[in-house]
């Protein structure tokens, strides 16, 4: 596995409250989102919640957004995330240098993040 050295905007995100203390995001038609679990892109674990910190803002009524650093103590490494969540369950964000939108049934790798989310209406 290949580390790349931790940026200052990693460090910066990593000194911000945890993600879980900024959670749930309530939406004006009920939908709520509840948690965010991140996983290490290095060895597939869960990031505790006291090691996934950054950012949660509101661009627009349907719509936020999570900038994240998550620190995992087993491989040592850190983990960005950039995801917008939408109202209509609906999440997106770069994938391959481009920005993508997923939806919470889809099948496959992303049905996996929405069931870490944990997503109601």
């Amino acid at each position: 596995m290949s580390r790349r050295k931790p940026t200052q905007r990693d460090l910066d995100l990593l000194a911000m409250p945890s993600i879980a203390s900024q959670l749930p995001v309530r939406f004006d038609n009920k939908t709520v989102w509840h948690e965010l679990v991140g996983e290490c892109s290095g060895c597939n674990q869960a990031i505790p919640d006291e090691h996934l910190r950054g950012t949660v803002t509101r661009p627009s009524q349907r719509c936020f957004t999570i900038e994240a650093s998550g620190y995992c103590a087993e491989c040592k490494s850190i983990t960005r995330f950039l995801l917008r969540f939408h109202d209509d369950l609906t999440a997106s964000g770069p994938m391959n240098g481009v920005w993508q939108t997923w939806e919470l049934k889809r099948k496959g790798v992303f049905s996996r993040l929405f069931q870490l989310l944990n997503p109601t209406r």
